[in-house]
């Protein structure tokens, strides 16, 4: 973000430069940037001050309660400019200014690999300034804060037509199971997590008949056509026996960390419930999402769990199709969070050395399309197969990119070597809205290196695969659940 002013002409500008470029914008970009602007203006002033008229004026700035006009614009002049466009509101009237004089412009345009957005007001004149020198003391601080919340508006306001002029990237057409799962019987156990709501709707797309297995009910999965739901714990195996009945293929979706104190252990509980249930219920396949990682004495408590859980399913009569993630990149993911949430809320950090380590971080569609594409599949039973984006990042680089595209400053990061991860993930579990009882087995697992060992996942689903900024953008953005 830069902000230049004079106070002497009142001309003011705002600039934000997105991070990676976009279309140019034509006029029939127009209205969708001066909807944004107003929108935005509303919004960050928290509704004290309306916007009155059509989004490209007349319009009028007019305080609530009181109906005073602060400022009013002419009908904008839409200006087409090379890489871009200028949208022009003259200023004609209004309680703040003292003569109808200047105007706002927002502009927007491509100029080589950069994109521009600003926002300039220029002319505008408050009436103090008719005043003599003497009035300098009440007219400075008045100056002061005009110029803040100008650039706390404006700051939101560019943000907010950059996502008019750079739409949410599209991600790659679902992976086409070309009917390979018309009447298979699936169940997905841990329906109702972030991983779990988002194939079910999908499977029952691709033709399986879809069991969601959850440990309480769900309002949301109610609500699913053409979908079953059905209730198990799986610490309770008879209840696991019951929700198994019938099942072709089994999702396990499911772990311990947000219990806290000794989660490995109630996760191998509920491995050896669902091997057993999955092998009584004559289940031909178990497709169960792990974490990457070697196995060295070394890994992280949570990821030897992840790996030991596994090795429990295999170990039963029931073929297991194994998929080794490192951070899932999606809105609801809790390792995307807690990065998000670091780098809005912490300019600077000192963290551990992990910062340097190398991951693999994947985007959300692409698991997803992973996940159905190894359902019902003979060549992926019995194997473990890793996955990951295109893109392989440090922790700090990844944080970094994740600030720029976010459209905030890079953090100043200091990685030293007395802060352990341990000590990390206490102050993570404050800063962010992750529960620390997920946060600190999270951060533990960042000092292992998470790179996929092996690519055979792209001969079994060959799809083509997001790049992390992209699948970053879409999570700031947020794309809507499908249930």
């Amino acid at each position: 973000m830069e902000y230049w002013t004079s106070v002497a002409n009142q001309h003011s500008e705002y600039w934000l430069a997105p991070a990676h470029p976009v279309l140019p914008p034509t006029a029939k970009s127009a209205e969708g940037i001066a909807d944004a602007y107003w929108t935005s203006l509303q919004t960050s002033l928290l509704g004290i001050v309306r916007a009155e008229g059509d989004v490209l004026g007349p319009i009028r700035l007019t305080v609530a309660k009181t109906g005073i006009t602060v400022l009013a614009f002419d009908a904008a002049i839409v200006e087409e400019v090379a890489g871009g466009i200028e949208i022009v509101f003259p200023i004609i009237a209004g309680a703040a200014c003292s003569a109808p004089a200047g105007e706002l412009r927002l502009i927007a345009r491509v100029e080589g690999d950069d994109v521009r957005l600003g926002v300039v007001v220029d002319g505008y004149r408050p009436r103090f300034e008719r005043l003599r020198i003497t009035t300098f003391p009440i007219a400075a601080p008045y100056t002061l804060s005009q110029h803040l919340v100008h650039g706390w508006v404006t700051k939101r306001s560019l943000q907010r037509i950059a996502r008019v002029i750079d739409p949410i990237p599209v991600a790659p057409p679902p992976f086409d199971t070309k009917g390979r799962l018309n009447g298979v019987r699936v169940g997905v156990v841990g329906a109702s997590g972030y991983v779990g709501r988002r194939i079910v709707p999908e499977l029952r797309d691709q033709g399986a008949q879809v069991r969601a297995i959850v440990r309480r009910p769900n309002p949301d999965l109610e609500q699913v056509a053409g979908i079953e739901v059905a209730q198990a714990d799986a610490l309770d195996r008879d209840s696991l026996d019951l929700a198994f009945a019938g099942l072709d293929v089994v999702y396990w979706l499911v772990h311990s960390m947000g219990a806290g104190g000794d989660f490995a252990e109630l996760d191998r509980v509920a491995a050896r419930n669902a091997a057993g249930a999955a092998a009584q219920a004559g289940v031909q396949q178990i497709i169960y999402l792990s974490g990457l990682g070697d196995d060295d004495p070394e890994l992280s408590h949570h990821l030897q769990s992840r790996h030991e859980t596994g090795r429990i399913l295999a170990a039963g009569t029931v073929p297991v199709t194994t998929l080794r993630a490192a951070m899932v990149v999606g809105q609801h993911s809790a390792s995307f969070q807690m990065m998000r949430d670091l780098v809005h809320r912490l300019p600077a950090m000192v963290t551990p050395r992990w910062v340097t380590t190398r991951s693999q971080p994947i985007a959300f569609a692409d698991l997803r399309d992973y996940l159905v594409g190894v359902c019902a599949l003979p060549e992926a039973y019995g194997r473990t197969l890793d996955v990951g984006g295109p893109d392989i990042l440090t922790f700090q680089e990844m944080m970094e990119r994740v600030a720029v595209l976010a459209g905030r400053r890079k953090p100043f990061i200091l990685p030293v070597p007395v802060l352990s991860p341990e000590l990390s993930s206490l102050w993570c579990g404050l800063v962010t809205a992750v529960d620390s009882n997920i946060a600190r087995p999270l951060v533990e697992g960042l000092r292992n290196e998470t790179i996929c060992l092996n690519d055979d996942i792209q001969q079994l689903v060959p799809k083509e695969r997001m790049s992390f900024d992209d699948a970053v953008r879409r999570a700031l953005q947020g794309v809507p659940l499908r249930y």
